[in-house]
């Protein structure tokens, strides 16, 4: 970036979008390999405990006084809940799909 007087704070360079090779080639995602699996397990083995410790925290500080604790008191666990139902998703390979744009129609109009 380059500094310019006051009128015109930073202008960055223009450069050309080039779509990435999985939108170009229109690939489908892949099965999640064995490591990833590992990984997102590991992940959720931390995250269910910390959750759940989370929650019980807030409880204890929702009775000693604090009203707002209420909310969390009930949100951590809710968090662990949907950790484990994006777990399940992405182990069975229903992963969300990226929407891919029509190449050929935005070349058109620019």
């Amino acid at each position: 970036m380059q500094k310019l007087p006051r009128k015109e704070k930073y202008v960055m360079a223009k450069e050309e979008f080039e779509a990435p090779d999985w939108v170009k080639n229109g690939e489908e995602l892949k099965p999640l390999t064995k490591n990833q699996k590992r990984y997102f397990l590991a992940v959720l083995a931390i995250v269910i405990p910390f959750c759940m410790w989370a929650g019980w925290f807030e409880w204890n500080r929702a009775h000693e006084g604090h009203w707002r604790a209420w909310v969390y008191t009930f949100e951590w666990p809710f968090f662990a809940g949907v950790a484990i139902y994006m777990y399940r998703r992405f182990l069975h390979g229903d992963r969300p799909k990226i929407p891919r744009p029509n190449l050929d129609k935005l070349n058109k109009e620019s």
